[in-house]
């Protein structure tokens, strides 16, 4: 009997957003699964503030952007996962 192929699953922590006030204050949020439930995570300059479990996916990262807004509010800016600025090396 041929064995069927397992389903492709993802189970490690993703970074939802990332903001930045100031000169320097950094924030940024994870989601992490358990199941079909979710924990969200939030950092203040890479160190843990919070955490909050979540019954499902949706319900987490619902929350999420609620916190990426009511942050946005506040003067937190979003940060972009790659600098694609070029470098003062690159530009001599």
């Amino acid at each position: 009997m041929p064995q069927l192929p397992k389903p492709i699953t993802y189970d490690e922590p993703t970074v939802m957003w990332r903001m930045r006030r100031g000169e320097s204050l950094t924030t940024h949020a994870i989601i992490r699964p358990r199941g079909a439930s979710a924990w969200v995570t939030w950092y203040v300059n890479e160190h843990p503030i919070g955490v909050r479990e979540f019954d499902d996916w949706s319900a987490a990262i619902h929350w999420a952007d609620r916190m990426h807004f009511q942050n946005w509010t506040a003067g937190w800016r979003p940060v972009q996962e790659y600098d694609d600025a070029p470098t003062e090396d690159s530009k001599s």
